[in-house]
């Protein structure tokens, strides 16, 4: 049986009826087809039929955005956009320049409904995992890159001109971006300092752009 949000959203927007065919996946990168066996508008029970076979849908590369806090609409924009594009994760994170509290349980659950209508639209089987809590520190085989203003740091893609990371982390500051404090702690914990050009982004612009950056450069968004 469907969760009721599911349901609503198979009887009321795409107005399917019994008996028609639809596909089921499980978060995890399996998938079924399933046809719906009863219907009404706050509940919907499928019949699971066969696997579906696997597809080459998720990047080899992971990507994992660490995006400060900002409004909950900047935020949605950014999981709706990486979902879409292949990030594997996202993590919000406190800055000194936050412009928002961290998300209510609600806002979370909120925010992981978006996650998933962004796998569905786009064709993912995976689901990207989304928490709460701070910057990481860097272990081997993961590139970790503040993405700061252009002052003086060398560009996304030539940070990326050496060999290819099996990971690749990427830290997006508030509107203003890290603080100088901010921006050498995290350097001594290992992260460099990249920028994506002489134009100033929104944070909720910087992120998507540096993924599709990533992906086609080490990912399969590029030649191969």
């Amino acid at each position: 049986m469907l969760d009721p949000e599911e349901s609503h959203h198979v009887a009321r927007v795409l107005r399917l009826r019994t008996g028609d065919a639809v596909e089921v996946f499980d978060g995890m990168g399996g998938a079924w087809d399933a046809k719906i066996d009863d219907l009404s508008k706050d509940r919907v029970t499928v019949l699971i039929g066969a696997a579906r076979p696997p597809v080459a849908i998720e990047p080899d590369l992971r990507v994992v955005v660490w995006q400060a806090i900002v409004r909950p609409e900047k935020v949605e924009w950014v999981l709706q956009k990486g979902t879409e594009l292949g990030v594997a994760a996202f993590r919000l994170i406190p800055s000194e320049r936050a412009e928002a509290q961290p998300p209510s349980p609600s806002r979370l659950t909120r925010y992981g409904r978006i996650v998933m209508e962004a796998c569905k639209q786009s064709g993912r089987r995976v689901v990207p995992t989304l928490d709460v809590g701070p910057l990481g520190t860097p272990t081997d085989g993961v590139a970790a890159i503040v993405l700061a203003h252009a002052g003086g740091h060398a560009t996304l893609g030539a940070a990326l001109a050496g060999p290819k990371a099996p990971e690749v982390w990427l830290a997006v500051g508030p509107e203003g971006g890290f603080s100088a404090g901010e921006l050498d702690q995290l350097t001594a914990r290992g992260w460099r300092l990249a920028s994506l050009g002489p134009r100033v982004l929104r944070t909720e612009t910087a992120g998507a752009v540096a993924a599709a950056i990533v992906l086609h450069t080490w990912g399969d968004l590029g030649p191969g």
